[in-house]
């Protein structure tokens, strides 16, 4: 730990021992670096999470004074998505894009989805790659396109904007990445107030439930953006690297592609893409002894949770055989990620297509750069590997 926060510079490439002195030592912690209260335990996050009368989701993230002109017409939107709203509003606003993105649903993207990811996978140089910036951003980005955008010059506005916002969030400490990232944040905004219609699957959806109410649709389709790509591109690039570094792994789910479904579901409990949510107390509560008064921003650590020995065997150990696997990664109860069927299908077919071409795909020796503007997101800004 770092003056006492575990949240220092060893933090962003590895969380885990962080938490699990926490786990054992403060499960409910305050961080003086986040002003809020960190909850680590399994059954503290589920009480969290399951509480939703006493912690609301209303927790919009403030916008630094310097911002808010630029990024006025974002966080007007932002205000509106579906992370920051209780029920029963929540629930109301969460129905159309739930079935949109529903199991039966993503089904019927998995052959599109497919087809991209082997398209990727085969034009990769021989040599080698990075996994991020060559598979998972312009896989995960170009999904969320093909259910957000028309065909054509929608969706090749929209996929430069999502590289620019890329390049932002792995390069958060770079003032210029930052203003060109604050710049695609508008665009994004603007393009989507003028141009959300119902001709693509999402907005499609949303309009069918919402009419003629534009802001509404733009404000949860730019929420997609956010929230799909990142979190998918995450995913993706933590699978890669927690499979390469196991020994034998990667052989052995080549050989048995039966094992892949699994394994896309234990590298979200493993190393998940998101480490945790916030949520706000409504009134002073006491969680695991510690008292959290009224008003009292809090990170329910869904990674910390997610290794607790109290709810997992060997949680430690990457096992994609484990059964049953009740990981919190994709949240729980009503605030449960609507995406993250379209998420773990994206990742099998990122994974199934890099087996089938590369089976001798190995990790280069290198030390990654790691996400570190956010503590609660997780994954490396760029991932080499030798073909």
């Amino acid at each position: 730990m770092t003056g006492g926060d575990p949240f220092g510079p060893e933090y962003a490439a590895d969380p885990y021992p962080a938490f699990a002195r926490l786990r054992a030592t403060t499960p409910v912690f305050w961080s003086g670096r986040l002003r809020r209260f960190v909850v680590t335990r399994y059954e503290d996050v589920v009480a969290v999470l399951h509480d939703t009368g006493t912690f609301s989701s209303a927790v919009v993230p403030q916008v630094l004074p310097r911002d808010r002109d630029a990024l006025a017409g974002f966080t007007d939107w932002s205000a509106r998505w579906l992370f920051f709203l209780d029920p029963p509003e929540h629930t109301a606003r969460r129905a159309p894009l739930t079935r949109a993105l529903s199991a039966r649903a993503v089904a019927g993207l998995a052959a599109r989805v497919d087809a991209v990811a082997r398209a990727l996978v085969a034009a990769l140089p021989a040599a080698g790659f990075d996994v991020v910036a060559d598979v998972a951003h312009p896989l995960a980005a170009q999904v969320i396109a093909d259910l957000l955008c028309a065909p054509g010059p929608e969706t090749d506005g929209f996929l430069a904007r999502a590289r620019i916002l890329e390049h932002a969030a792995a390069n958060a400490r770079d003032p210029a990445a930052r203003r060109a990232g604050l710049a695609a944040m508008v665009a994004a905004t603007s393009a989507l107030r003028v141009a959300s219609a119902p001709s693509a699957p999402v907005p499609a959806a949303l309009h069918a439930a919402w009419g003629a109410d534009r802001d509404l649709i733009g404000a949860h389709s730019l929420m997609l953006l956010f929230a799909g790509v990142e979190t998918t591109q995450n995913l993706i690039a933590n699978a890669v690297r927690a499979l390469l570094r196991q020994p034998g792994l990667w052989a052995a789910l080549r050989r048995d592609r039966t094992l892949l479904a699994g394994a896309v579901q234990e590298v979200a409990r493993y190393d998940p893409p998101v480490l945790g949510v916030l949520r706000r107390a409504g009134h002073d509560v006491t969680v695991a002894g510690t008292r959290i008064p009224a008003g009292a921003e809090v990170v329910a650590m869904v990674g910390a949770a997610n290794r607790d020995p109290a709810r997992f065997r060997d949680p430690d150990t990457l096992d994609v055989r484990r059964a049953p696997n009740p990981h919190l990664s994709f949240g729980l109860g009503p605030h449960y990620c609507p995406g993250a069927a379209l998420t773990r299908l994206t990742t099998y077919a990122a994974l199934d297509a890099l087996l089938s071409a590369f089976p001798a795909l190995t990790l280069r020796d290198t030390v990654l750069s790691w996400r570190d503007h956010d503590p609660t997101v997780h994954g490396p800004t760029s991932l080499p590997v030798y073909a």
